[in-house]
């Protein structure tokens, strides 16, 4: 009888295991998915400064955003169950984990495109504005200042 419970005992924790095996798949392949994802919007954001369409840029980055808060809640969810199974799972998650690194190698450089594209853009802006406000100041040089009538003081008193 003992020997049965053991048994009954050891089915248990594989059960467990391939519970949480599953789990953790599903987690690394929503992981995965919002990256490819976070790729894509990056990619379009690329494009978006390439064609000088900078009205759609907050939405892109609000979805980039959102993409960047998914992947944390879905670490903490992973980071919860791979602690209680420890090294168990270190092949299962080794696969997943070389296509989140693949990606992300993807996503760097253009990130770091995007960045220089996006100082150059502001850069660009500011330097428009100064222009501007320097010929406003310009034509208002020309301008009338006569706002109050003039007046004379009599001297004679």
């Amino acid at each position: 009888m003992g020997n049965g419970t053991k048994v009954g005992v050891q089915r248990g924790k594989f059960m467990k295991n391939i519970n949480t095996g599953k789990e953790i798949c599903s987690f690394l392949e929503k992981k995965l998915s919002v990256f490819n994802r976070y790729l894509s919007i990056t990619k379009r954001m690329k494009q978006t400064l390439n064609d000088k369409e900078a009205g759609n840029l907050g939405g892109l980055a609000s979805q980039r955003q959102d993409c960047i808060n998914k992947i944390e809640r879905i670490d903490l969810s992973m980071e919860k169950i791979v602690n209680a199974g420890s090294a168990k799972f270190k092949g299962l998650i080794d696969g997943y984990l070389k296509d989140i690194k693949n990606i992300i190698e993807t996503i760097a450089p253009i990130d770091r495109e995007l960045m220089v594209m996006v100082r150059e853009e502001g850069e660009s802006i500011k330097t428009e504005l100064l222009k501007m406000r320097n010929v406003r100041e310009a034509s208002q040089g020309y301008k009338k200042k006569g706002r109050y009538s003039p007046r004379f003081l009599d001297t004679r008193r």
